[in-house]
C-alpha cells in the first residue's frame, strides 16, 4: 500500500472572487487533486482530475450543477488545487487525503470490518465453532466475511447438522458431565463426555473447513470413500451417514457454490431501474458466495463514471482486493485502473468486462442479489422534498442533515426505556437507532427520563453525529427542560422541537411547540404533516418494541428469580452452567445436580417449581 504522494502545491483561492474564472481558465491541462474548502478551511469534498482545467471548471456551469453540488457550493468559501505528475499518482494521493480528512461530501464506503465472521478457536483440543464480530487479534481460523449475522447463522446451522461441532463457552464445556440438548437433537457430538475421540472430532473440524474455503469436492470425494467402505464392511448405519452427507452437500453446491474459479473474484452490477443508481458486488471466496453488499448514490454521477468511480474509491481502502474484478460492461480507463489497484494492492489485478460464462453465471446472481435488496431497502425517493417542507413550515435556513426523534416507553412506571429515531437524506437510518434503558429513580417520570436521554446521548461528541434537529414527543414543559439541560453543553446549536398530542389525540390537532415559545397545529395532509406522522410512528413504535422486549426479559428472569429456596449465588451458578432460562428450564434433575452448589435435593425443588 502507498502512502502519501510528493505532489506540488498551486494555491489556495476564495471562490467569492470574482477572477476566479480567469483563474480556472489560466489553469493547465495537468492531472491534479483539488479539495473545495468550507471557512475554517477544511475540506468538504476532495476530487482527482486527468485534466484540472476541464474537471474544475465543469463545477462553475450554473445548467450542470446537480443538487448534490449546489449544497456543496452553499457552504464552499475556498478551492486548493495540487499538481501530479501522472493521473495515477492524483488518484492515490486522492484516496490518501480522503482517507485522512473524510470529506462529507465524498463517497464513504463500508469495509469489511463492519462484517461478521465464523470462527474456529484451533487453539482449543476440541475447537469450537462460533459466529465473530470484530478486530481478529486472537488465536483461531476465520472464514468469511459474511454479509449478514443471518447467513452466518445459516451456515452454524450446516455445520453443526453435517458436522456436530460444538458452540457452547468453554467454561459450559469445561463443567459437563452428561450430553447436553445439542447432542440429543443431533447437533453437537458431545466431546464434553468423551462421546468422540479427539481425532474422530478434528476429522470433522478439518470437514468444515474444507466446506468453508470451497473444498467441497475433496470433501465430497472423500466422504463416497468412507461410505464405500462402510458399505463393504455391511456398517450400513454409518455409510447412510455418508450418503446423507454427500446429498446435502450437492444441494448446498446447487444453491451457493461457484464451481470451477482458481481465483477469488468481486462480481459488480450496476442498476439504473430507480431514481438513484446503485451499485451490488457478489463476492466469491475459495469457490463460495460469501456475501453481497449495495451502494447507493446520489445525484451529480452519469451512468458511464459511476463504476469508474465505485471502483476507483472502494477498492482503494483498507478492504481486501480479491484478484479479479468482474464489470461485464466496456470501462473507459481499464488499463489505468488495473495498474492503479496493481500498485496500491502490490498484487496484480484484473478486470474483466468480457466475461465468460461462468462470470455471466456470478453476474446473474450479483444482479439478481441486488435487485432482491433493494426491493426490500428502497431509499426514501421523497425525502429531499420531506425535509424541505420541514425546513420551510419550521423557518429554519440551515442544511437539516440529521433528524433524532425521541420517546419514552414505560409499563405502569415500570421498564422504562428510551428510543431514538434517526433520519438522514436517505431516510430512516437504522443502523443509527440506539436504545438507552432508563434508570429506576426516573422511571415513571416522563422529564427526568428525557433528561437523562439527553444527559446520556451528548455526554460525549466522539465518534457520534450531531443531529441537526430533534423531535421530542412531548409538550412545552419537556422542551423547555431539555432546552435549560443542553444550554450548558459544549455542542453547537442544535434546532428542537416538541410535539404534543391535541384534542380528541388525532394527529391533525398535533401542537408543535417551537423554541421562541410559540406553537403550531399541523395543516393536515401537507407533506409536512405525513413526515412528522411518520416519524412520530416510527419513533412511538421503536421505543414501544424496547420496553415490551425489556419486559418479556425480566418476566422470564423473573421465573428464576422467584425460586423458593435458592440464594443469589445459586441462581448465579444456574445461569452461568446453562447459558440461558431457557435451558435450564429444559434441563433434567440430573443435569440441576451437576451444577455446583447444588446437590440431587435442591435440584428436585428447582424442577418441580419450574414444571409445575
Amino acid at each position: 500500500m502507498i502512502d502519501q504522494i510528493p505532489v506540488e502545491s498551486l494555491c489556495t483561492i476564495p471562490i467569492e472572487k470574482g477572477d476566479i474564472r480567469d483563474f480556472i481558465s489560466n489553469l493547465p491541462n495537468s492531472p491534479g487533486v483539488y479539495k473545495f474548502l468550507n471557512k475554517s478551511k477544511y475540506p468538504l469534498y476532495i476530487g482527482k482530475a486527468k485534466s484540472l482545467k476541464n474537471r474544475v471548471s465543469s463545477y462553475f456551469r450554473e445548467s450542470s450543477r446537480s443538487k448534490k453540488i449546489k449544497k456543496l457550493f452553499e457552504t464552499t468559501k475556498y478551492i486548493e488545487l495540487s499538481l501530479t505528475n501522472t493521473e495515477l499518482e492524483s488518484l492515490l494521493h486522492e484516496q490518501f487525503l480522503i482517507k485522512k480528512y473524510k470529506p462529507k461530501f465524498n463517497v464513504q464506503f463500508k469495509d469489511d470490518k463492519g462484517y461478521p465472521w465464523i470462527k474456529f478457536d484451533t487453539d482449543k483440543s476440541f475447537p469450537s465453532a462460533k459466529s465473530f464480530l470484530g478486530k481478529k487479534e486472537d488465536k483461531g481460523k476465520y472464514f468469511g466475511p459474511f454479509p449478514n449475522s443471518y447467513a452466518v447463522r445459516d451456515a452454524l446451522k450446516l455445520i453443526q447438522k453435517t458436522f456436530k461441532l460444538r458452540n457452547c463457552s468453554d467454561n459450559y464445556f469445561k463443567n459437563r458431565s452428561r450430553p447436553c440438548l445439542q447432542y440429543e437433537i443431533g447437533r453437537c457430538s458431545a466431546p464434553c463426555v468423551g462421546l468422540i475421540s479427539h481425532s474422530d472430532y478434528q476429522s470433522e473440524v478439518n470437514g468444515a473447513d474444507l466446506l468453508l474455503t470451497g473444498r467441497s469436492e475433496d470433501l465430497i470425494s472423500e466422504f463416497y470413500s468412507l461410505m464405500d467402505k462402510f458399505s463393504s464392511t455391511k456398517e450400513f448405519e454409518k455409510a447412510a451417514v455418508y450418503r446423507d452427507r454427500i446429498s446435502a452437500l450437492r444441494e448446498i453446491q446447487r444453491s451457493q457454490s461457484i464451481v470451477g474459479f482458481r481465483k477469488n473474484r468481486d462480481a459488480i452490477y450496476l442498476s439504473l431501474d430507480r431514481e438513484k443508481p446503485k451499485v451490488g458486488v457478489s463476492s466469491v471466496y475459495q469457490g463460495w458466495v460469501t456475501g453481497h453488499k449495495n451502494f447507493l448514490f446520489g445525484e451529480g454521477f452519469e451512468p458511464s463514471e459511476i463504476l469508474e468511480h465505485f471502483i476507483s474509491h472502494y477498492y482503494f481502502s483498507d478492504i481486501n482486493c480479491p484478484e479479479v474484478l468482474v464489470i461485464g460492461q466496456h470501462l473507459e480507463n481499464k488499463k489505468f485502473l488495473e495498474e492503479a489497484l496493481r500498485k496500491f494492492h502490490s498484487k496484480k489485478i484484473s478486470i474483466i468486462t468480457k466475461p465468460s460464462k461462468k462470470d455471466k453465471g456470478l453476474l446473474e446472481i450479483c444482479r439478481a442479489n441486488t435487485e432482491l435488496t433493494l426491493k426490500k431497502h428502497k431509499p426514501d425517493s421523497d425525502i429531499d422534498l420531506k425535509i424541505e417542507a420541514l425546513k420551510t413550515e419550521l423557518k429554519i435556513k440551515t442544511e437539516i442533515e440529521i433528524i433524532e426523534s425521541y420517546d419514552i416507553s414505560h409499563h405502569s412506571g415500570k421498564y422504562a426505556v428510551a428510543g431514538c429515531v434517526v433520519y438522514d437524506n436517505n431516510g430512516k437510518a437504522k443502523d443509527l437507532y440506539r436504545t438507552y434503558n432508563i434508570s429506576k429513580e426516573n422511571s415513571g417520570n416522563d422529564i427526568g427520563s428525557m433528561l437523562e436521554l439527553i444527559d446520556r446521548r451528548f455526554s460525549t461528541k466522539k465518534g457520534k453525529k450531531i443531529p441537526s434537529l430533534i423531535i421530542i414527543d412531548g409538550g412545552r414543559t419537556h422542551l423547555n427542560s431539555v432546552l435549560k439541560r443542553m444550554r450548558g453543553m459544549e455542542i453547537p446549536k442544535i434546532n428542537i422541537i416538541a410535539i404534543s398530542k391535541g384534542t380528541r389525540r388525532k394527529s391533525s390537532f398535533d401542537l408543535i411547540h417551537i423554541e421562541n415559545g410559540s406553537s403550531m397545529t399541523v395543516k393536515e395532509g401537507s407533506i409536512f404533516h405525513h413526515f412528522i406522522q411518520e416519524i412520530r410512528d416510527e419513533t412511538h413504535r421503536y421505543a414501544i418494541s424496547l420496553q415490551k422486549r425489556k419486559r418479556a426479559k425480566s418476566s422470564i428472569s423473573s421465573s428464576i428469580d422467584s425460586l423458593y429456596g435458592i440464594g443469589t449465588t445459586r441462581k448465579k451458578h444456574l445461569l452461568r452452567y446453562f447459558g440461558s432460562v431457557e435451558q435450564i428450564k429444559r434441563a433434567s434433575i440430573d443435569d440441576l445436580s451437576e451444577v455446583s452448589g447444588i446437590g440431587r435435593v435442591t435440584a428436585k425443588l428447582i424442577y418441580g417449581q419450574l414444571h409445575t
